[in-house]
């Protein structure tokens, strides 16, 4: 009685918490890539229940490789990646997220090298236990999962590698709405390819979930719940069944629940069967309640409430904006046919001719979420109006004979209009009089063209070309040498006429409105030739005689000596040694002013000064000569021999003292030449601990070094010997 009371409580105490931890794998498969050498990559995919799921994922996951007498040739252990969440990717369009539903994915990867083996091997991975709410298959709840692979042998001669699913199985059906899906895979190799539903394996158990190693083939299969089995494995009308060829997934799940289904793709080279790759997966069938709603929009045929149309001609784009919608059917109206159809999301259609045509869209036809919206097109042919005629002329006996380039009707209207200062201002004429305008300037010109349906419009601008003129204008026409003079716009007329410019020192220009250096002083003509090639065709030359003037510039010279001094002797002499001036003064820094030819000056502090004389001449030019001034600042250190670290707040620590210090290192080191102590900051004092103040050091004496950079990179190093008193 007692053994069997102990019995029970292991079982309550250590069985069911296993089984709560392992409900988490809902799917997964095996696969393997050829590297040569004998080496192949494998892949471990496992997806994770993560809203019912106890247990993390497995780290490591263990896969134990097996030959074909079922021997255990080695063990693979796989460090976990990581995992991620996979998105609800259902492929319903009346799924609006209500389910309690959570995946992750996992995919582990490891490299194994194997010797070859004519019976080839097996990669086996196992995991216990399914979801309790499975509805296929009986005790779920017990049951686990095989993920199962075989390496033929010939896969060591021709390096085959095996087939893989390409798209991520959907996690989310809805009752009493299609199914598509597509399940297809892709073989490395190129083989041939067949799909079929399959039975699932079992494998582990609520009291070892995780076997190390998993267990040795051959392995049973999940235990279906009648009428469901392997090839009918979910409730479905009409039943759900895989393309052998394509892989696609079709059927009508009825029933809401989860279910296990097994998708398996063997891969024959020749005819041969080289392996066959088995995923495992669990699918939530839900009662989905989403929305969807149609609607579209055709912007250039859409009628208006007012009846009014576009004319722009028989293709017409329309613009998709439903929402919720995965499929579509267009019937663009046409009558008597069935090729004016399109399933795409934003479909062109050309009409066969002009009318009024009523579009229907159906969203997501044959589900619960199905919608259907209308819209009335006018298609009519385009009508196009482009005004043309020679558009830019002289003012001179200018007149502007306009034009309709297009194709018109015998019942459409026409309009112009001429703005500015033109003979007429309006015609209802498709070749109006000729238009003549009184003055030059750039204006609009507009025309329209309608008919019983459409209406089209242009606008020009009609150029009238100024005579030509030149008028030079100048910036700054007198400046000090050197100088950059700006030349302005120099000519009202013509935007294509021609500039040749001369600047009286040898320089010329092509440019419109060009700049040009002068480095002499003098006086200087300028001659400017424009050619008008549009508009008022002609050429003009105009010379502006001495019209730039650049004025001379004093030479402002300086001398310091000496050019670099120390705090010791901060005294420089600066000497004014400019020409050509009528005045100059010596700044020996900024705001400091001295009228004398010579000064001394004493610098306050150390630093890099930079000392000026300016010079101005009777031009009013000014002139200005730079020298550098360096002050250095002194170097000196002084170092105690002795203190006393005791507390009275005299002579408490120690260290070296001065200035002019760049970089500074001080070591100390006790009688066993053992450094106990270090810096590098000049204001640190070594207050007799050592190690790291961790402990103090006895009264004694000690040797020092420091090693100091000063301020003009020079090294100096000093040793000896500070008594420590207490």
């Amino acid at each position: 009685m007692r053994k069997a009371l102990l019995l029970v409580l292991y079982l309550l105490l250590f069985i069911q918490p296993f089984r709560l931890m392992a409900t988490h794998i809902i799917g997964g498969e095996v696969y393997y890539d050829c590297l040569g050498n004998n080496q192949f990559r494998v892949t471990l995919k496992l997806y994770r229940d993560c809203f019912l799921g106890q247990a993390p994922y497995d780290n490591p996951a263990n896969v134990a490789v097996y030959d074909s007498q079922g021997n255990l040739n080695t063990l693979i252990q796989m460090d976990f990646p990581g995992s991620q969440l996979v998105e609800i990717n259902s492929i319903n369009p009346c799924y609006s997220g209500e389910a309690n539903i959570c995946v992750e994915e996992a995919v582990y990867e490891q490299v194994v090298t194997l010797q070859p083996n004519a019976g080839g091997y097996f990669l086996v991975y196992q995991r216990c236990c399914r979801n309790e709410s499975i509805l296929n298959i009986f005790n779920p709840g017990d049951t686990g999962a095989t993920y199962m692979i075989k390496i033929p042998g010939s896969a060591f001669n021709d390096c085959n590698s095996s087939p893989r699913f390409n798209n991520f199985p959907p996690i989310v059906l809805c009752t009493n709405d299609p199914l598509q899906f597509d399940h297809s895979a892709t073989d490395p190799d190129g083989d041939s390819l067949v799909y079929f539903f399959c039975d699932p394996f079992e494998g582990a158990d609520p009291i070892d979930p995780m076997p190390i190693p998993p267990g040795p083939p051959p392995y049973n299969f999940v235990n279906f719940i009648p009428p469901y089995s392997a090839i009918n494995p979910l409730a479905s009308n009409p039943q759900a069944l895989v393309n052998q060829v394509t892989g696609e997934l079709t059927g009508q799940p009825t029933q809401a629940g989860q279910y296990v289904v097994a998708v398996c793709v063997n891969e024959y080279r020749n005819g041969v069967l080289l392996s066959t790759n088995k995923r495992d997966f669990q699918f939530n069938v839900v009662n989905c309640s989403g929305e969807a709603t149609a609607g579209f929009d055709a912007p250039s045929a859409t009628i208006e409430l007012d009846g009014s149309v576009y004319c722009n001609g028989f293709t017409v784009n329309f613009i998709n904006q439903s929402s919720n919608a995965l499929f579509f059917d267009w019937d663009f109206g046409v009558p008597g046919t069935n090729e004016d159809r399109s399933q795409a999301e934003n479909p062109v259609f050309v009409y066969p001719d002009t009318g009024r045509y009523q579009v229907t869209l159906i969203i997501n036809p044959g589900y619960s979420c199905s919608d259907t919206a209308y819209l009335q097109v006018g298609v009519y042919a385009e009508v196009l109006a482009q005004i043309g005629g020679i558009l830019d002329q002289c003012i001179t006996d200018n007149e502007f004979n306009f034009e309709v380039l297009g194709d018109f009707d015998s019942d459409a209207a026409f309009f112009w209009e001429f703005t500015g200062p033109a003979s007429q201002s309006q015609s209802n004429l498709l070749d109006p009089p000729p238009v003549v305008y009184s003055e030059a300037g750039t204006f609009p010109v507009y025309f329209s063209v309608t008919t019983p349906h459409c209406e089209a419009f242009d606008t020009i601008q009609a150029i009238v070309y100024p005579e030509l003129e030149i008028d030079l204008e100048i910036s700054e026409a007198d400046a000090c040498v050197p100088a950059t003079i700006s030349f302005g716009n120099a000519v009202q007329g013509s935007p294509g006429a021609l500039y040749y410019w001369t600047f009286g020192d040898g320089g010329t220009s092509t440019a419109i409105s060009p700049e040009h250096y002068y480095d002499e002083a003098g006086l200087y003509d300028i001659t400017l030739t424009v050619e008008y090639v549009v508009g008022c065709i002609g050429v003009a030359t105009e010379v502006f005689p001495e019209y730039v003037r650049i004025r001379p510039r004093p030479d402002a010279g300086i001398e310091v000596n000496p050019p670099q001094t120390d705090l010791l002797r901060p005294v420089v002499e600066i000497t004014d040694l400019s020409s050509g001036e009528i005045a100059s003064w010596i700044e020996p820094i900024l705001g400091e002013q001295f009228f004398e030819p010579s000064i001394f000056y004493t610098y306050p502090d150390s630093g890099d000064y930079l000392a000026r004389v300016i010079a101005v001449n009777e031009e009013g030019c000014y002139d200005t000569a730079f020298a550098e001034v360096r002050i250095d600042p002194l170097f000196n250190v002084y170092i105690p021999n002795a203190f006393s670290p005791n507390g009275d707040g005299i002579n408490e620590g120690f260290n070296a003292k001065g200035e002019g210090f760049k970089e500074y290192r001080m070591s100390i080191f006790d009688r066993w030449g053992d450094e106990i102590y270090t810096t590098i900051n000049p204001e640190d004092l070594w207050d007799g601990r050592a190690n790291d103040g961790r402990s103090i050091s006895p009264i004694g004496v000690y040797n020092y070094k420091f090693w100091i950079k000063d301020v003009f990179n020079t090294d100096h190093v000093f040793l000896g010997k500070v008594v420590l008193i207490r």
